[in-house]
């Protein structure tokens, strides 16, 4: 099982690439020969990167939804919009399309990335982005902390 873990500051050139981060690349070893799949984030304005066996359980669950329901279909077209294979190049850099760059808003003014190791999955930040979201004082983090913990505990996963 993957538990990605670190905080990475790299670049994109204005190409949309960004060298991978060499730890990163060492946590991935088993499973980076499978490729990688970005994707929007759903919450937050940052993009998303699975190791491509994750993102296929993720597609699995994907599939349990109902083709002739139409807020499955819709959930499943918004979830799935834009999400894209990637592999790291010879020089072990990974491209990164422009409409999802551009979603995350990095441009070619705002360069500068974060890349943070979320157990199964990456999150590709803009740095401005990621200061304002996660490092930000606006949320009273011990209260989200009990909270989550009081939804974890609901659901008898103590």
């Amino acid at each position: 099982m993957l538990n990605l873990l670190g905080e990475y500051h790299c670049k994109v050139d204005a190409k949309g690439r960004l060298l991978f981060p060499a730890r990163l690349k060492k946590q991935l070893e088993n499973v980076l020969h499978h490729g990688l799949v970005v994707n929007r984030d759903i919450f937050t304005q940052c993009l998303v990167v699975y190791p491509k066996p994750e993102w296929d359980m993720v597609n699995e669950e994907m599939s349990k939804l109902s083709r002739y329901n139409q807020k499955h279909q819709m959930f499943q077209r918004k979830f799935m919009k834009g999400a894209t294979l990637l592999e790291l190049d010879s020089v072990g850099r990974l491209s990164l399309p422009a409409s999802l760059l551009d979603y995350a808003g990095v441009d070619g003014s705002k360069n500068e990335l974060v890349i943070s190791g979320l157990g199964q999955k990456m999150e590709i930040w803009a740095l401005d982005q990621y200061n304002a979201e996660v490092l930000g004082e606006e949320m009273d983090f011990g209260a989200l902390a009990e909270e989550v913990r009081k939804d974890i505990d609901a659901k008898g996963d103590k």
